[in-house]
């Protein structure tokens, strides 16, 4: 990412549905803001990152057994080479 300017990164953090709504949309968004954090810490221009996050919203396992839950507890990273992507955290970016 520093060596390649012209990318940009889209952070996605996602949880399972155990706990409440709330919480788990809370929890998302540290996960995505820690990686995003971390990128920033390594040099990335933050202006470059957009962090979102959807709680449970998304899952892509089944949330009925153990298996299926840890698959949901994810961060999802995409990189793309567009300079400008106007989008606030929060929203429905797929």
């Amino acid at each position: 990412m520093t060596k390649k300017k012209e990318w940009n990164i889209k952070i996605s953090g996602h949880t399972d549905n155990v706990g409440n709504d709330n919480s788990n949309m809370q929890l998302s968004k540290e996960r995505s803001e820690a990686v995003k954090n971390y990128l920033i810490q390594k040099g990335v221009d933050e202006s470059r990152i957009i962090a979102l996050w959807f709680g449970e919203s998304q899952p892509i396992e089944s949330n009925d057994t153990n298996e299926g839950r840890q698959k949901n507890r994810r961060v999802e990273i995409t990189l793309f080479a567009y300079s400008h992507y106007n989008i606030a955290p929060h929203s429905n970016f797929d």
